[in-house]
This record gives C-alpha cells, structure tokens and sequence, in this order.
C-alpha cells in the first residue's frame, strides 16, 4: 500500500508489542499497521484492489442481490409481464 497517507489520527493496538499506537494524519505506516486501520474513511485514497473480482457460475445467486435474473424469465414468457394492473377507484356522485 504505497502511498497511502492517513488523513485521521487512528488508535491501534500493535500485535507484536500489544502497545497501543497512534497513528497521527500525514503518517504512511508499515502494511502490517496499516492493516489494522479497517476504516477506510481514514486513508487519504481508497484501498487499491488489485486482485480480480470473483467470478459467478450460472446458476448460482448473485452475491450482491441483484435480481438479473428474474427480468429474462418474464421476457421468456412471450413479452407478457404478470404485473397485476393498478386497482381503479370509482368516484361516486354526490348531488
């Protein structure tokens, strides 16, 4: 993680000392301190995710929660949805 700058003062517990470490803005700390500062609100860049996304076989569930899916099987059923239309109220005339 080069390059990284804390832009907040963090408070972490060192695991090799168990002394605990402030880490002051401006500083750049060692990847195994900076590990520890899991608030990504703290760095002055967003971590840089260098590894590629994992892939989603066909057939599983997307992880995220999309729905992909259930818009191409409505489509498979001759273009017409199942959408239930709006009720409509009748207005009754008062004299």
């Amino acid at each position: 993680m080069p390059g990284r700058r804390l832009i907040a003062a963090v408070y972490v517990k060192d695991p090799a000392t168990h002394e605990d470490l402030i880490l002051l803005p401006g500083e750049s700390p060692p990847p195994e301190i900076a590990a520890l500062v899991t608030n990504p609100d703290a760095w002055d860049t967003p971590p840089s995710d260098d590894s590629e996304p994992e892939p989603i076989a066909i057939g599983e569930p997307d992880p995220t929660g999309g729905t992909a899916g259930s818009g191409q099987e409505q489509g498979d059923a001759g273009g017409e949805g199942t959408k239930k239309s709006p009720s409509r109220r009748t207005r009754s005339s008062s004299a």
